[in-house]
This record gives structure tokens, C-alpha cells and sequence, in this order.
């Protein structure tokens, strides 16, 4: 060897370039950020590592930023330094030497770190046990554990190096080792919550001090103040990208944080006498109907938990996109007069840029002067809005599913479960989710009982089997009776406790039954005019069948709109009068001869179609806004749970109990006069002759046979439902009962059904378990496992069918599309041929973010299929926000033979799907 193993090691490198960054030098960046992220959290967080570790906490800072700056020692390997000539040459130079046949064989840096950490930990007396969980985790940090073949090759490459390899890679860890003044812990096995901290730390710091202008490369590492300096340079640098210290909130009472509400209601009281005195973290379960005020509940509670157990921030679940957008600007308002100082909030789901108030607040600081100066109020930085970053905000609102990515094998997943750590996670509008989805939640709340953070489950309609399930994830060892509904419950260090709630208020409903077909059922809607009244159906296709069947009329534009219901009006109206100048020309509905209003909202409009019309039927039938005197929406699912809707009279398709009640909540929800003959509320619910729900309603494609019959059977012979006591007992009828008792011309069909309901229930249990770290201890399985997961190596944006329906929910792939227009040689977004989109080439943030607004979700086979085998433009793989969207010339024909059916975009119904 030509020179010391000191001149050797410092000749490896990390970043190239001229000047190079030395391997020891990113090392000791990586490391000086994660100790700068662990000094800006809540004690607590520094408190979790040291209880981890069985270390002080000032030792297990030290420990844990050793552990990140470690994470890319897989560098210090040939086939790593050979991937750039220069480097190469000077390691050469510097005495380290291989076999040139390793070339022929690829293999990540991540599965040498994982190599090396096995032996050289190991060496310094930590068990086998833990130097191992230790070096997957590490190994790891760019998104995946190695697999068994992958360190098999990795084994191969260490026959062909030659030269002190070893001594080297000894040296850098000591050399990072000493600099941190690190202790290694003695303990036979680490926790696997320990090990998560570890691994996600490490890609989050890797992240941050891999950036070259937080960094910059060339500094000698060996030079006695690197260290100093790179503490100093990770602080300014989280500074830039919006990470700021934690601030503990002042404690603030009830009528301060919501000065709208005169008094809190006995929900409102109960739950912080529930938490007085609580010390480490809860499970609270809250079961109420809707309009109890469960959402100020949460959010105080959230305040009472950060206050007494120094909680880093909160996140607020929620079933679907447009329940978060709803919220957002009340989780903003509720920071705002909760926080002192700058509070980071992001929007977690795909389509979060196009809600208007969170890019105003990406847009409020730019990134080159975060940090600058001392901002207020709520703001959002443009760094933490990255897909894989938002979790690490600490304040967030999203979709349950970005929290449930957490627990699934995708890349990076363990970076969401860091995120989650330490938090109040509240899981809004939990109710009957399939099983897949059910088995993933218990999964979150095991990990979130490990991780040290507090959750919230907030529920209208929960039956007993799922109350059971959720508790005992939380550790519950029995659930005994609960008690009458509506109920809180909470679960901690000291068992279980309940207390009954008195109900914001009962009401009666009126059930009538009604024809499903169409045409009848438009005529029965428009007999029952004037009001502001709503049809809840079970399809698409139904929908734009039933919006046709109510009878011809003019589209009604915005423009159109606003100059028919005035200017007037607060609330979500305001929203919409703001859309006119940019959209007054786009079709909102349609206007009957008598002036009525009817509208359409379902899932398959563009994206800004489809927010747009959200806009209009919440200020159109919500609390405040020109409320019109002759309207009908029609919509599908999206109006059952997501917009706080009111209508004078209601009809829903048959559907699973719960999701009936969840659509009754939208009959007389507010207080206000009404036209005298809906006076009293009524439900129609359509009930199709013989309980026959497949073809043409294709209503057993959406929900389980045997659960639509069990309804259908449920609510059989009943005039009314009364809300909330009839709640419980017609869920247990549906959820907790078997085929018994059916009538004989539905016995064997309803046999039948809850045969093939209950082998899909335990297929997906199954799947849910394999895919999922359903049990703690399988954080790490991955790199030994030949199961569906590791083949497939799931990502979280996925667009190819046989992963895409293995995340958060299955069903049927779908596929995002941009619906495009040819007119002359060209593609355009629109008919008329004036905005032409770009296939090839560079695509500009504004072009790219207009084919993002028109994007839409298609499902109906064999789109998906077709689409995703074709590569995506190449202008369009480029750009983030673009990489997952397929264009979709309008009038394309999919299928073949008697299905062959082409697809439209009509102004009025969306996407439409079209026969000869």
C-alpha cells in the first residue's frame, strides 16, 4: 500500500465533482444533521431515542446521529468508487485495488452498508442480534432493505476487492465515532420501534445534507472544527427548508380556541375530563352521529395531549380527498389561534395542489428566504410538500391513506411511520372499511402505540366486531359492554374507561320506498319540488342516467349561476364567486324550463371540474349560501361523507347500513325553514324488485351481495329510522349476523353470498398480514422474504395495475388520464383547439400543473390495463407532478367485440363511456 489507511479512506468519495465531498465528510454532515433535526423536536422525541437505547439522553444523540452518519459507509466499496473515473482513479492511487470482473454485477451501495455494519458493529461488542436489525435498517435508507440475492452478490463483490478495505472501513466508523463521543449500548435486542427511529432518521438527514447547497463539497473533514461547522451548516440549513425548533402551544381553554361555539357541548366536556392527569399516550374513541361537534372535540384534544405529553404536532385522517380540503381550513383556523409563532401545516393527498388555500400558502414564503426572519401564523414550506416529505410535517391534514402507506411495504414507508411518531393522529369518519383497509388501521395503531404518539377515532357508525378490533390493537385485553351510544372511551396506562354521552339531538326519519328506474324516479323527485333536494346513487353510469331522466334544460354555466342566485351569501359561496372571473363559462348543470336546478357530482370529472362543483353544491345545499328554491343534485358516494350537505328531502340506492345512516345525516342537518311539505325529514330509499343488485344497476360490483342483502332484509317492513337509536341494533343485524333466517327465495343466494363474503374476508386478512408490518416485529422482513411484497417492491405512486391495487384500499386498478381533445394534427385540453399540450420536450410548471387540474381517475377495464402498458409521454416523465398520468385521446375505443365501448367528455356528465 502506497499510503496510511487515513489517506486512503479520505480518498474515498461520497458526492462527485470538482472538488469531490470525501465519504467521511457527507458522513459527518448526515450525522450533524440528524443531531440538529433531534435538538429541534420536543424533548419527548430525544426521550424516546434514550428509552430505546437504555442510554441518557445526551448519549442516545450521540448514538442515534453515529447510526445516521453510518448509513452510506457502503460507499467505502469498489463498485461504488468505480462508478465515477476520477474517484477511481485516486482510490487506486491511494492503495485500495479489485478485480475488474465485478463490474459485470451491479449492487447498491445500501446492501454494502448492510454488509459492513453486520461485521464491524459486531466488532465493537454490540450483540448479533442488534448489529444485524441495525445494518438492514441502515442499509436501507433508499427505500428498501437488501434482499437475501442481493447480498449474496454483495458477498461476491468482497471476494474481488484487494488492499486494507476493511481497515478502512474500521477507520471511518471509529474516526465518526470518536468526533460524536458515541457509547454503544449493551443489550441483547433492540425494540422494533427503536430500530424505525434509526432507519427513518437516516434517509430524512441523508436527504437533507445531500443537497449541495446546504452542503457544499470539499471541506477537509480531518480539520478540528468540520464538526462545529457542520452542526452550524445543518442549522441553517433546516432553517431554509421551513424545519423550525418545536415550540410548546400556551395552554388556551375551550372558548378560545373555538370562540364560535357559546359553550362546549357534553361531548365537548367530557373528553378533557377523560384526560386530566394523563401521562403517557391514549387511545380515544369517540362514537357519535354526526353533528355532535367530534371535530373541535379532537382538536382539543389534540391541544390537552400536546400540552401534558410534549407531542411534536397533529395529523387529521380523513376517508377522502374532499373531506381533507373541508377541513383544512379549519385545522388552519384552530393553529392559528392555538400556536405562538410559525406553524408548518401541509395537505397531504394527490391532489393538494389544486386546493387554492394551501397554494396560497406554498406561496407565501419562497423558499430561498425560509428562515429569514421570524414568521407567524400558519405557513407551509415548499420542502415538506415533496410526496415522500409531507409526513414529516408536524402539522398535517390528509387522507387516511397517506397515514396507511405507513405500515405498508412501499419505499420509504418507515420515513411516513418517523413522521407519525410522537403525534396526535386523528383518524376521522372511521367506519366499515373492507377488511384489507380494516387489518392496515390496526396495523397504524400498533405502530403508533410503539412510537409513542396518541390517537383519536372518531366514528358515526362502528359495529362491534371493528370497536373490538381497534381496541385490541391499542392493547385492550378484553372489551367488555360499552354502554349506550353515542359514547367516549379512552384506553391508557390505566385500562379502559367509558362515559355515555347524552345525543346533540334525536330525529326521526320518514323511510319510504320507492322504483330504482330512472325515469320513475326523476318524475318522483321533480313531483316533490320546491326544495333543495338530493339523490344519492350507488354508480357513475346511475347517476348520469338519472341526471338525463330529469329532463332536458339549458347548461348552466357559472356565469350563468351567479347572475341567477346574486352575489349574496357567505361561506363556500364566497369560493365559487371567486372561480367566476377564471371559469365563468364552464357547465355547472342544467336549468329546467320552471327554473329548477339540477347538478351532477360524481368521481369522474376532471379534477377542477370536479372541485368546482364540490364548490357548488356545498354553497348551494350546505349551511350558509343562496340556498335556491327548486334544485336536485345527484351524486354518487362522494356526497355521503365528504361535504356538509342539507336537503329537505333525501333518496339514497340500497346500501350497507352504515353508509345509509351516513347519508341520512344529510336530511335536515341544519336549522331553517323549509317548504311546508318537507317540514318533516324523509328518506326514499330505492329497494330493486327482488333484492336483484347486478346487472343493469351493477350495485354488487360496488358493495358485497350478502351485506345489501342483510340491509335490504334489516330495514325490511320499517316506516321510520331513528337517529341515533336505532343505529347500534340494525348494524349488529347487518355486520354480526350470518345467512340465518332469510326468507326461502333469497336463502340460498344469501348462503351464497356470505360463503364468498367470508372467503374474501380471510384472503384479505392475508393479504394484509404479507403486505403490511402487521406486527411489529416484521419491520425488517422484507430483506429475508420471497413474498408478494419483495417481488414486487410496492411504491407509493405506483401506476402499474398489479401493485396500484395492493396499497391502501383494494379494488379494481384504475389509471390517472389527462383527456385530450385532437383537433387538425394537435392535442389540445380543450374542443376548441386553444390550449395545446405538449408531449415531448420540456413542460413549464404552469403547463404542468394545468394537465394536472384535468386529470381524472378511470377504473372501467380495460383502460387501466391498456394505458399503463404504454410509457408515458416522454415531456411528461420528466416532471413530478406529470409522471404517474396517461393521455387519453377523447373518443378512443377500448374493448373488443360486444364490449368495445369509446370513451367521451361531455360538458354536463364527465367521462362518459359510449356503445354503438
Amino acid at each position: 500500500m502506497n499510503g496510511t489507511i487515513p489517506e486512503a479512506a479520505l480518498a474515498l468519495w461520497a458526492k462527485s465533482g470538482t472538488p469531490y465531498h470525501p465519504l467521511l465528510a457527507h458522513m459527518l454532515d448526515t450525522a450533524a444533521v440528524a443531531w440538529a433535526i433531534l435538538r429541534r423536536e420536543p424533548s419527548r422525541t430525544l426521550y424516546l431515542y434514550a428509552q430505546d437505547w437504555s442510554l441518557s439522553e445526551e448519549e442516545a444523540l450521540s448514538w442515534a446521529s453515529f447510526l445516521v452518519g453510518l448509513h452510506d459507509l457502503g460507499k467505502a466499496s469498489p463498485i461504488f468508487q468505480l462508478a465515477w473515473e476520477e474517484g477511481a482513479r485516486r482510490v487506486r492511487g491511494a492503495g485500495l485495488e479489485w478485480d475488474e470482473d465485478l463490474k459485470a454485477h451491479w449492487v447498491a451501495h445500501g446492501v454494502f452498508t448492510d454488509l459492513f455494519l453486520r461485521r464491524l458493529l459486531g466488532e465493537r461488542g454490540l450483540s448479533k442480534v442488534v448489529a444485524g436489525d441495525l445494518a438492514t435498517a441502515l442499509g436501507a435508507h433508499h427505500g428498501f432493505p437488501a434482499t437475501a440475492e442481493e447480498k449474496k452478490q454483495g458477498r461476491l463483490h468482497l471476494r474481488l476487492e484487494a488492499g486494507p478495505w476493511w481497515e478502512v472501513r474500521a477507520w471511518l466508523l471509529d474516526v465518526l465515532a470518536r468526533t460524536l463521543g458515541v457509547v454503544y449500548p449493551k443489550m441483547e435486542n433492540a425494540r422494533p420501534e427503536a430500530i424505525l427511529r434509526v432507519m427513518a432518521l437516516a434517509s430524512f438527514a441523508d436527504w437533507v445534507a445531500s443537497d449541495p447547497a446546504l452542503f457544499p463539497y470539499g471541506r477537509d473533514p480531518l480539520t478540528p472544527t468540520y464538526w462545529p461547522e457542520a452542526l452550524e451548516l445543518a442549522q441553517k440549513g433546516l432553517d431554509r427548508l421551513g424545519w423550525r425548533p418545536y415550540r410548546p402551544p400556551e395552554a388556551k381553554g375551550f372558548q378560545e380556541l373555538f370562540p364560535y361555539i357559546p359553550r362546549p357541548n357534553p361531548l365537548q366536556e367530557a373528553v378533557p375530563a377523560l384526560l386530566q392527569g394523563v401521562e403517557e399516550p391514549v387511545l380515544l374513541l369517540v362514537e357519535a352521529p354526526m353533528g355532535m361537534g367530534k371535530t373541535e372535540a379532537a382538536l382539543y384534544a389534540h391541544h390537552l395531549l400536546q400540552r401534558a405529553l410534549n407531542h411534536r404536532g397533529l395529523y387529521v385522517a380523513l376517508p377522502t380527498q374532499a373531506t381533507g380540503n373541508g377541513l383544512f381550513p379549519r385545522v388552519r383556523a384552530f393553529l392559528e389561534r392555538a400556536s405562538a409563532g410559525a406553524v408548518e401545516l401541509q395537505l397531504q393527498h394527490g391532489s393538494a395542489l389544486l386546493n387554492p388555500e394551501y397554494g396560497a400558502l406554498l406561496e407565501k414564503i419562497h423558499p430561498e428566504r425560509v428562515g429569514e426572519g421570524e414568521e407567524e401564523g400558519v405557513v407551509a414550506s415548499a420542502w415538506f410538500s415533496a410526496r415522500k416529505r409531507a409526513m414529516l410535517s408536524p402539522h398535517g391534514v390528509g387522507t387516511l391513506d397517506q397515514a396507511l402507506l405507513g405500515v405498508l411495504r412501499v419505499k420509504h414507508h418507515f420515513i411516513r411511520l418517523w413522521g407519525l411518531m410522537n403525534r396526535v393522529v386523528v383518524l376521522d369518519e372511521v367506519h366499515a372499511y373492507d377488511v384489507y383497509t380494516s387489518g392496515l388501521l390496526e396495523a397504524l395503531l400498533r405502530w403508533l402505540r410503539a412510537l409513542g404518539s396518541s390517537a383519536i377515532v372518531m366514528t358515526a357508525t362502528l359495529p362491534p366486531s371493528r370497536r373490538k378490533a381497534l381496541l385490541s390493537a391499542w392493547g385492550a385485553k378484553e372489551v367488555a359492554a360499552f354502554g349506550s351510544y353515542p359514547r367516549v372511551a379512552l384506553l391508557g396506562a390505566g385500562g379502559l374507561r367509558v362515559e355515555a354521552l347524552p345525543p346533540a339531538r334525536r330525529v326521526e326519519v320518514a323511510l319510504e320506498r320507492v322504483p330504482v328506474e330512472e325515469e320513475a324516479l326523476a318524475a318522483r323527485l321533480l313531483a316533490s319540488l320546491p326544495g333543495a333536494l338530493g339523490a344519492v346513487v350507488n354508480t357513475v353510469d346511475r347517476a348520469q342516467r338519472l341526471y338525463q331522466a330529469l329532463g332536458q334544460g339549458r347548461p348552466l354555466t357559472l356565469e350563468g349561476l351567479v347572475e341567477r342566485l346574486g352575489s349574496g351569501g357567505q361561506g363556500p359561496w364566497q369560493e365559487v364567486l371567486e372561480a367566476k372571473a377564471e371559469k365563468a363559462h364552464w357547465v355547472v348543470g342544467k336549468e329546467l324550463q320552471d327554473g329548477t336546478l339540477v347538478l351532477l357530482l360524481h368521481a369522474r370529472f376532471p379534477a377542477e371540474e370536479r372541485a368546482l362543483r364540490e364548490s357548488v353544491a356545498l354553497a348551494l345545499f350546505g349551511k350558509r349560501g343562496p340556498r335556491p328554491e327548486r334544485a336536485i343534485l345527484v351524486a354518487t358516494q362522494v356526497a355521503e361523507q365528504s361535504l356538509d350537505l342539507d336537503f329537505d328531502l333525501l333518496y339514497t340506492d340500497l346500501a350497507p347500513v352504515d353508509l345509509v345512516f351516513q347519508r341520512a345525516g344529510r336530511l335536515h342537518r341544519h336549522e331553517r325553514g323549509r317548504p311546508e311539505a318537507h317540514a318533516h325529514p324523509r328518506l326514499l330509499l330505492g329497494v330493486p324488485e327482488g333484492l336483484a343488485f347486478g346487472e343493469p344497476l351493477y350495485w354488487s360490483r360496488v358493495y358485497e351481495d350478502f351485506i345489501l342483502l342483510a340491509t335490504g332484509k334489516a330495514l325490511e317492513g320499517r316506516a321510520t329510522l331513528r337517529i341515533p337509536e336505532d343505529l347500534e341494533a340494525l348494524l349488529e343485524a347487518v355486520y354480526e349476523a350470518g345467512p340465518e333466517g332469510f326468507p326461502e327465495p333469497l336463502r340460498k343466494r344469501a348462503e351464497e353470498g356470505f360463503r364468498r363474503l367470508e372467503e374474501r374476508r380471510k384472503k384479505e386478512e392475508e393479504t394484509a398480514r404479507n403486505l403490511s408490518l402487521s406486527q411489529l416485529e416484521k419491520l425488517l422482513a422484507l430483506g429475508d422474504s420471497a413474498g408478494m411484497a419483495a417481488e414486487l417492491g410496492l411504491e407509493d405512486d405506483e401506476e402499474k395495475p398489479e401493485t396500484q391495487r395492493l396499497l391502501t384500499r383494494l379494488g379494481d386498478p384504475s389509471v390517472a388520464v389527462v383527456p385530450l381533445f385532437r383537433v387538425g394534427e394537435g392535442l389540445f385540453l380543450d374542443r376548441e383547439g386553444r390550449h395545446p399540450v405538449r408531449l415531448r420536450g420540456e413542460i413549464g410548471r404552469e403547463e404542468a400543473e394545468a394537465l394536472f387540474r384535468r386529470a381524472v381517475r378511470l377504473s372501467r377495464f380495460p383502460i387501466p390495463r391498456d394505458l399503463s402498458r404504454e410509457e408515458p409521454p416522454s415531456a411528461w416523465k420528466k416532471v413530478g407532478l406529470l409522471r404517474g398520468l396517461r393521455p387519453l385521446e377523447v373518443g378512443r375505443t377500448f374493448g373488443e367485440g360486444k364490449g368495445t365501448f369509446w370513451v367521451e367528455l361531455d360538458p354536463e356528465l364527465g367521462v362518459v363511456y359510449l356503445r354503438g
